[in-house]
């Protein structure tokens, strides 16, 4: 096939200067967005990008390998302080990938679909903690093991994970309405309303999303030590607290604390680990969640607290068991333990949450050795 070269002005400002062959690039060549603003480099065939590298009026990057217009194959992206290596489908990171952070050490390695992650993956968080185990549309959702590093380590992320977040949110937003209807594009078109969009913006409506931090803002400790010790307000009659029944007194609750995610002072030594179900990046479902300092809870769970029925251990060697609500104890259950009923209930939820926890360490140990 015969080539030959040549330069193309864009009327939005863009060129095109390489190889052609019968009206369309073939061969090497460069395409430049508006003055000069991001560029394309590399093997072009039949018109499209077949390998090559691209850059972005942002400074984010693509080297790799390309199929009708869209990344797809091996390749890397530079976007921020986020790399990923791995594969890509039809425009989004695909199949299997790793993507890091340069300034934090965090880590994703797992599989993906749809730019998410997806399937099963491990997650190295930047204070050295990690999650294994299986994902869903970008959030660890399935059987999974959550383990902290230890709490004099972990302590100083919280505040950091936060502050990051929110400057994180904002530059993205920034970013996106600034970026999205860029004019650098191949040859197919010089119309900025056929530009070639970042990956987010070419994602369906319904599936664009960020990952919530979830608990990382607790560095992986979600467990409380505190023993349900308040006394229990009568829920009728005198000295009942207005008579509300809504009220955790008024309905036989034991207060654990008056935050479910207060600080609690912990050895600098102490990690925790759990292991059992997730839900859209938060334990939900069945699980152990068990600290190096003897502190275990087994049973169920509901946005990162205890939920439903469980035991806990302390350690000290005492237990309670019981129906938790948001954290909290119901104290007439508590009382009530010896009901052959609430007891085989308390039973069957820790027996199921051992269950979901050798699940979860079999799921962990599949992430771990893909």
């Amino acid at each position: 096939m015969a080539t030959e070269g040549g330069r193309f002005d864009f009327e939005d400002g863009g060129a095109y200067v390489g190889c052609w062959s019968e009206g369309r690039a073939h061969g090497p060549g460069l395409v430049t967005g508006p003055r000069g603003q991001g560029e394309f480099s590399g093997s072009w065939q039949d018109g499209f990008e077949a390998s090559g590298v691209y850059i972005w009026p942002s400074g984010n990057t693509y080297e790799g390998e390309w199929r009708q217009g869209k990344r797809h194959g091996l390749g890397v992206e530079a976007k921020g302080r986020w790399v990923y290596r791995g594969e890509w489908m039809t425009g989004f990171r695909g199949r299997y990938g790793v993507r890091c952070s340069d300034s934090s050490g965090a880590r994703y390695e797992g599989t993906w679909q749809l730019g998410m992650q997806d399937g099963a993956g491990v997650e190295t968080y930047a204070d050295g903690g990690t999650y294994s185990g299986c994902w869903f549309h970008g959030t660890r959702h399935g059987l999974g093991v959550r383990q902290s590093v230890p709490f004099g380590l972990a302590a100083p992320y919280r505040d950091e994970a936060a502050d990051a977040t929110a400057a994180s949110d904002t530059a993205a937003s920034a970013t996106a309405g600034r970026h999205r209807d860029e004019s650098l594009t191949s040859l197919r078109s010089a119309r900025p309303d056929d530009a070639a969009v970042t990956e987010d913006a070419e994602r369906p409506e319904g599936r664009r999303r960020r990952r919530l931090p979830g608990d990382e803002f607790r560095a992986g400790f979600v467990l409380s030590s505190r023993h349900c010790e308040a006394e229990v307000t009568a829920s009728s009659g005198e000295g009942a607290e207005d008579s509300n029944p809504n009220s955790p007194a008024g309905s036989g609750e034991l207060r654990a604390g008056e935050d479910a995610e207060y600080e609690e002072p912990l050895d600098p030594s102490v990690t925790e680990v759990f292991c059992g179900e997730w839900k859209q990046d938060r334990r939900c479902g069945l699980g152990v969640a068990e600290r190096s300092d003897g502190l275990k809870y087994e049973g169920e769970w509901e946005g990162n607290r205890r939920h439903g029925y469980g035991a806990t251990t302390f350690p000290d060697g005492s237990c309670e068991a019981g129906k938790y609500r948001g954290n909290l104890l119901n104290a007439c259950r508590l009382f009530l333990l010896k009901s052959s009923r609430l007891r085989e209930r308390v039973d069957t939820a820790v027996r199921e949450a051992r269950v979901a926890m050798a699940e979860a360490l079999k799921r962990a140990e599949n992430a771990q050795s893909r």
